[in-house]
């Protein structure tokens, strides 16, 4: 019975400057920082400007969100191409700046700064959805994907960029993941933006869970470990793994697949983003 369990598995459905809009990539001097990281806030979770690039991606008429996504520059979101590829829904739209999915305006009270409102959550068309072409359901191989949105987006305190990543080692280092997908197994998804904290395995430790289930792990994977409280589940699919270097953010993952029983116990795969940036940047145009 143990076994089962643990072989069951589902796709689990971080000041305004002007830059050049004919960059496709945001200068390393911008993406990837937040205003949150220059305050000591008083409430230990998640703030209201913390990972400004998460984006949730909303389906159908209910705008329901579904998967996550990372802003990367002004027209594209980066995600999990199973997201792209769902059956029996269509996303609708992207929204960015959320914190809050219950409200309209969200605001927190902080002792030191009183009350803070964040701007209101701004949603885009769909442009353009891109699977990588050579992405299998099956076993979760190429698992990546892109969103061209309807306009540009105007970065904000609330909105910015994440940055692609750089030749830094994940080894030993406190990794971030964020969004809305449920709290629990067989839960509720969340209201509030989670913040989860997770740490890197070796790949051998998820083949050993998924093999026997068809899935396909690669050095184009990675085995995650995430906190004891606040994980990854259904609905988070294609969100970022985020590593901070010197308080900038780079997306170095996005959530593939894991078991359907969420939790500490159970490790997440996450695409390499270093094994797609030749792909992403043929896929991304002014």
């Amino acid at each position: 019975m143990a076994l089962k369990l643990l072989l069951a598995f589902v796709t689990f459905d971080v000041i305004v400057l002007t830059l050049s809009e004919t960059d496709l990539f945001p200068s390393r001097t911008y993406c990837g920082f937040q205003h949150s990281d220059d305050y000591v806030r008083d409430n230990p979770g998640i703030s209201l400007d913390e990972f400004p690039w998460i984006a949730q991606l909303l389906y159908d008429e209910d705008k329901k969100i579904r998967c996550i996504g990372s802003l990367i520059n002004r027209r594209y979101v980066l995600t999990a191409a199973h997201c792209l590829k769902a059956r029996n829904t269509v996303i609708t739209g992207i929204r960015l700046g959320d914190y809050d999915v219950t409200s309209d305006k969200d605001c927190v009270t902080q002792t030191r700064f009183g009350v803070e409102c964040s701007d209101p959550a701004e949603e885009f068309g769909i442009e353009e959805l891109i699977p990588h072409p050579s992405h299998t359901e099956f076993t979760s191989e190429n698992d990546i994907g892109l969103i061209r949105v309807s306009k540009n987006v105007q970065y904000s305190e609330y909105i910015r960029p994440i940055c692609l990543p750089a030749a830094n080692s994940l080894d030993g280092v406190t990794l971030a993941v964020s969004g809305w997908g449920l709290t629990e197994y067989r839960g509720k998804s969340a209201k509030i933006k989670k913040k989860i904290s997770a740490k890197l395995l070796p790949l051998d430790t998820c083949r050993t869970v998924y093999n026997k289930a068809g899935k396909l792990l690669t050095t184009n994977h990675l085995c995650v470990s995430e906190d004891k409280n606040t994980f990854t589940c259904q609905g988070d699919s294609g969100g970022p793994l985020m590593l901070s270097v010197r308080n900038q953010w780079e997306g170095v993952g996005v959530v593939s697949f894991g078991t359907s029983y969420c939790g500490p116990d159970y490790p997440v795969v996450y695409t390499k983003v270093s094994s797609y940036l030749d792909w992403i940047r043929q896929n991304v145009r002014k």
